[in-house]
């Protein structure tokens, strides 16, 4: 049996949404210029606290440029957004009972 037909509606909402976003955040430049700075807001405003902790979620920043967000961070992104996706689809879970 296929691991995705064991998952439920709630598994796979939030596997949705999350790739979704993952989706948004590699289109990267190809994105429409109105929504690209929502992109990489979505990056940067949760690991700059984590940064201001002083740990490494940044890789080291070239000259001029924005520092990209280092594994850690990527890790860090997932983890926080699949918690906040997880509490979006719990509380319309919620809602539709």
């Amino acid at each position: 049996m296929s691991p995705l037909l064991k998952l439920g509606m709630r598994q796979i909402a939030i596997l949705g949404l999350i790739l979704v976003h993952l989706a948004l955040v590699a289109a990267g430049d190809a994105l429409p210029a109105a929504i690209a700075p929502v992109v990489a807001g979505t990056i940067y405003l949760p690991l700059w606290p984590l940064s201001a902790l002083g740990i490494p979620v940044f890789s080291p920043a070239e000259s001029g440029g924005w520092a990209a967000p280092s594994l850690l961070g990527w890790l860090a992104f997932v983890v926080m957004w699949g918690l906040v996706w997880w509490a979006v689809v719990a509380l319309v879970m919620r809602i539709r009972r």
